[in-house]
C-alpha cells in the first residue's frame, strides 16, 4: 500500500484554484482559501436585451470571462419576459439595455423597483432591490443621471470593455450579501 504524499512534497500550483465568488476574485486581488469554501455559490445574473446579437455576444462574455464568479440564470429579450420572470426567480444582478421596445430598461428598472410585474404575481421580495447595470450605447451623463434616479446601480457603456463590466459587478455586489 503505498503512501500518500505528504503536504511539504506536494508543489503548489503557481495560480490559485478558482474561487467560487468573492469580489477579490473579480478584481483579481489576493486569493483567500478560506474565502472561497465559505462562499459556495455564484452571483446570479439575469440579462435583459431585445437584440439577439447583443445578448449572444453578453452571454458568451460573462461565460469565458466571469465564468467562476456568475452563473447565468435568465436570458431575457424584453422587459415584459423579464418582469415575468422576476415574480418567479431570484437574481443577485440584472445586465439591462435600455433601448428596448414595449418597455424599455428604464421602464423596466422602475416596474422593478415599484413592484408592478404586469402579472397577477408580485416581483419577489430579493428582486426589487436587486442591483441593476445598464449596458448601453445611450450612455451620455444626463442618461447616467436618469439611470441613478430610477436606481440602477452603474452604466456600462457598448461596445463592452471587459474591465469596466468587472468594475460595476464589483461595485454593485458589494451591498448584497450572498448566502448559499
Amino acid at each position: 500500500m503505498s503512501s500518500s504524499p505528504s503536504l511539504s512534497t506536494i508543489s503548489l500550483p503557481s495560480s490559485p484554484p478558482s474561487p467560487t465568488m468573492s469580489t477579490k476574485s473579480i478584481n483579481g486581488d489576493e486569493y483567500d482559501y478560506n474565502e472561497e469554501h465559505n462562499q459556495t455559490r455564484k452571483i446570479k445574473v439575469m440579462i435583459i436585451d431585445d437584440n439577439a446579437v447583443n445578448l449572444t455576444i453578453l452571454s458568451r462574455l460573462l461565460n469565458k470571462h466571469f465564468a467562476d464568479t456568475v452563473q447565468l440564470t435568465s436570458v431575457m429579450n424584453s422587459g415584459l419576459s423579464a418582469l415575468n420572470q422576476l415574480t418567479k426567480d431570484e437574481v443577485d444582478l440584472i445586465l439591462m439595455d435600455i433601448d428596448m421596445p414595449e418597455l424599455s430598461g428604464v421602464e423596466t428598472t422602475t416596474a422593478i423597483r415599484n413592484n408592478v410585474s404586469h402579472t397577477d404575481r408580485s416581483i419577489l421580495e430579493q428582486n426589487k432591490t436587486v442591483p441593476i447595470i445598464a449596458v448601453t450605447t445611450s450612455d451620455a451623463e444626463e442618461q447616467r443621471e436618469l439611470y441613478r434616479k430610477v436606481g440602477m446601480a452603474d452604466c456600462v457603456s457598448k461596445p463592452i470593455d471587459i474591465p469596466r463590466l468587472r468594475m460595476a459587478i464589483e461595485e454593485a455586489m458589494k451591498t448584497v450579501p450572498i448566502t448559499g
